[in-house]
């Protein structure tokens, strides 16, 4: 059998730091695609499985690194020791919380942006291909100061008839 391009294997030499960064990053990549791979199998399970096959030979050279320590064996894979995925698990849940606040930012900006869209307002997205106007900016400003001033606190679901 012949191998192709994608099949031949070069070296990449790292530092210790660079080592660690990409044992980070794949980490968190990890996670990320794990949890997508099991809530949509169709998308996301062939890449999370192709992050895990990567994860566990770059921890194969973990002792090359002086960090042997860092990994251990389960289910014939390297991985990273479970006190160390909590650690790094740290990053996604700091992600997770400023996603948060970014996104009910943005959509209740969206929102009152469509509640009050002007038909001039409408053109001029319509010419833009999609773009809103420099007045969303001022809408997110103003939900990204009550959410950080207030956090939830303060909204409210409005139980009353709408028209």
């Amino acid at each position: 059998m012949t191998k192709t391009k994608e099949d031949k294997k070069s070296n990449i030499n790292l530092t210790k730091k660079q080592y660690l960064c990409l044992i980070r990053a794949l980490s968190v990549a990890d996670s990320v695609y794990g949890i997508l791979g099991d809530s949509y199998p169709k998308e996301y399970k062939k890449f999370s499985n192709e992050i895990d096959e990567l994860q566990s030979y770059i921890l194969e050279k973990a002792q090359e690194y002086g960090i042997g320590d860092w990994a251990e064996t389960f289910d014939g894979k390297q991985v990273l020791k479970d006190e160390l995925m909590e650690f790094f698990y740290e990053v996604l849940i700091d992600y997770n919380e400023e996603s948060f606040w970014n996104e009910l930012e943005t959509r209740l900006g969206q929102r009152d942006f469509a509640r009050t869209v002007t038909s001039q307002e409408k053109k001029e997205i319509n010419d833009r291909g999609g773009w809103l106007p420099e007045r969303i900016h001022h809408l997110y400003e103003q939900w990204g100061k009550e959410l950080e001033d207030h956090g939830l606190e303060r909204l409210e679901v409005n139980t009353g008839k709408t028209e």
